[in-house]
Formats: structure tokens, C-alpha cells, sequence
């Protein structure tokens, strides 16, 4: 069996954030790979291996376009603050002190309307394989991680539901198969958002070229982030620390 992962998701809308817009949201047309990394962490995760996105193929949606997806205006109300860990540790600490961060966009809340240009009507095959940080003596191997993933996703088993860039655009997702061809569609997208390392320093973000030919965009990061130093510590990021 191959030791990589296929798994189409499609939905009605999606945003996947470009951080070029500082205020409203505008989407990229295909998703970062750290968004396709965390739809796949939605159905299967573990701190033993990481997901390494290599391509992401845009093809059709039963009422999508043929060529790059149909974007759409959205007016929302968003929550400007963010919560401290140490505010979630003494709600733990003391449930009856939780206080919701209300988004009514009106008097008394923290929500602003913001406008977003997404995407509608988007389908796309995501491949994906396993990089193992702990085998754990040769007891954890890529196949292992591949047929769990496979027979969660053949069931619609997921630890979360999956999102396309924001979490009110839900996934739906299947295993793919041989129906799912890309589209005919060459577009050069410019810089995007690879991923964003958690290293000892902080937060570090990392881009690349996106390029889709023929509808499909390479991610493998051993060609698409041609600095070793930036693979490295996109490779090594890893959840168990």
C-alpha cells in the first residue's frame, strides 16, 4: 500500500486567510498547507508524527465552476480579543467564573463586523504523508498512521469536524478516488503561507511560491522550501515537546 494519504473535502464556503490583507479577510483560492495539515489533524492526530502535505489538487464541485473557485463578500462579526492561558487554567479551576466572549457586534461586546471575501462552491484532493518523530522502538511506522487514517476517514470518524480555513465553514470529507482529476486550470498564486514554526524563539512564519498547473500545487516541502535551515525547522516542529 502506499504510505501516503488522498482525501477529498468540499464544502460551501471557505476562507483561507492571505495575512497580505491586514484587516478584512481575503481568501486564497487553494488552502495553505497548514490549513490542509490541520483538516487532516481534524480525523487523525498524535504528538508521535506530523502530517507533511505534498500537493493539493483543486477539482470540481457539483455546483463549482471549472476553473479557480467563485468568491463570495461576507459580512461577520469577529471577536477582537484573545483568551490568556491563564484564563482558561481558572475557569478550569472555577467553572462559574467562565465568561463567553460575545460577537454581537453591538454595545457591551468585544465584535466587530469585518468584511471577507471567500470562496464558494470549493472541492479539493489533499495527498499527505506521516513524518514519524517517535517509532517508539519500530512500533510506529507511516503505515500504521496511513491505515488508521484510512479507516477513520472511510468512516466519517474525526476528532473534530473539519474546516475549510475558518471553523463555521465545515468539511465534508470522503476518502479519494479515482473520480477526483484536477481541473485544467494553470494560475501562478504567488507567495503564500506555508506553515508557521513553533520554535523556542516563538512563532515563526514560512512562505513559498504557489504555483497550480494543471490543477494541482506541489507542497512538498523538500521542493518548495528550497532554504535547508527553513525545511529543517518546519520538519522538526514537532507537537511533542
Amino acid at each position: 500500500m502506499s504510505l501516503a494519504v488522498r482525501l477529498h473535502v468540499s464544502g460551501d464556503f471557505a476562507c483561507f486567510t492571505s495575512p497580505a490583507s491586514k484587516v478584512e479577510r481575503y481568501s486564497y483560492p487553494l488552502p495553505t498547507p497548514s490549513a490542509a495539515r490541520n483538516i487532516l489533524d481534524a480525523i487523525l492526530w498524535k504528538p508521535e508524527f506530523r502530517w507533511i502535505v505534498t500537493r493539493i489538487m483543486l477539482v470540481r464541485h457539483p455546483r463549482g465552476t471549472a476553473g479557480l473557485p467563485a468568491t463570495i463578500p461576507l459580512k461577520r462579526n469577529e471577536v477582537q480579543s484573545t483568551i490568556a492561558p491563564g484564563t482558561v487554567r481558572q475557569w478550569m479551576r472555577e467553572p462559574a467564573a467562565y465568561q463567553p466572549l460575545a460577537a454581537g457586534a453591538g454595545q457591551g461586546t468585544d465584535g466587530t463586523p469585518r468584511m471577507t471575501t471567500g470562496l464558494k462552491n470549493v472541492a479539493y484532493v489533499i495527498e499527505a504523508y506521516p513524518h514519524v518523530f517517535d517509532s517508539n522502538g519500530g512500533e510506529n511506522t507511516p503505515k500504521k498512521y496511513v491505515e488508521m487514517f484510512e479507516r477513520r476517514a472511510a468512516k466519517g470518524q474525526c476528532f473534530s469536524r473539519p474546516y475549510l480555513g475558518c471553523r463555521e465553514f465545515a468539511a465534508d470529507f470522503r476518502l479519494a478516488n479515482e473520480t477526483d482529476v484536477p481541473l485544467p486550470v494553470t494560475e501562478n498564486l504567488g507567495r503564500m503561507l506555508y506553515d508557521i514554526a513553533q520554535t523556542p524563539h516563538g512563532r515563526r512564519p514560512h512562505f513559498f511560491e504557489a504555483k497550480l498547473v494543471d490543477g494541482e500545487m506541489l507542497t512538498d516541502p523538500k521542493t518548495v522550501l528550497l532554504d535547508e535551515s527553513v525545511r529543517s525547522e518546519v520538519l522538526a516542529c514537532s507537537y511533542k515537546r
